[in-house]
């Protein structure tokens, strides 16, 4: 794959993930080593499928928009804009009805089409801030 089609790949991913998380079996092979915020062990695709429930169940409407791509060799990093209405638990806070939007960060090494790793980082505290949780003393 050239890099063009493994930054595709992450749209084309992130695209079928908004619609369902059944994409996460499609794009990433059952042993791939996922790097997620809050979890101190990579954990494989499983654990990475109920790391993203959890978002959507939280986020019902989450979707999310590439804002930028970069490619070299076998990895793609991904800038990504996340957007959705907190309507659900998330970590113990409960539902605020609240819009929100932070940013994502994703590194995917790509191997064959398939995400063999993953490496994200969303911008927690701006999330926490958007519901009410915590504020930044100025």
């Amino acid at each position: 794959m050239i890099p063009d089609q493994k930054k595709a790949t992450i749209r084309i991913f992130l695209e079928k993930l908004d619609e369902n998380i059944s994409a996460i079996e499609e794009f990433f092979i059952p042993d791939c080593q996922a790097h997620l915020p809050g979890i101190s062990d990579p954990t494989d695709r499983e654990g990475f499928r109920q790391f993203v429930a959890m978002l959507y169940t939280a986020f019902p409407d989450l979707h999310h928009v590439v804002k930028e791509q970069i490619a070299e060799n076998d990895k793609v990093a991904t800038i990504i804009n996340v957007y959705g209405t907190h309507k659900g638990d998330f970590q113990g806070i409960a539902p605020t009805g609240r819009q929100v939007m932070f940013e994502d960060f994703m590194i995917t090494r790509i191997q064959g089409g398939k995400v063999v790793e993953l490496w994200a980082q969303f911008d927690a505290l701006k999330l926490l801030q958007q519901l009410g949780v915590c504020q930044l003393q100025g």
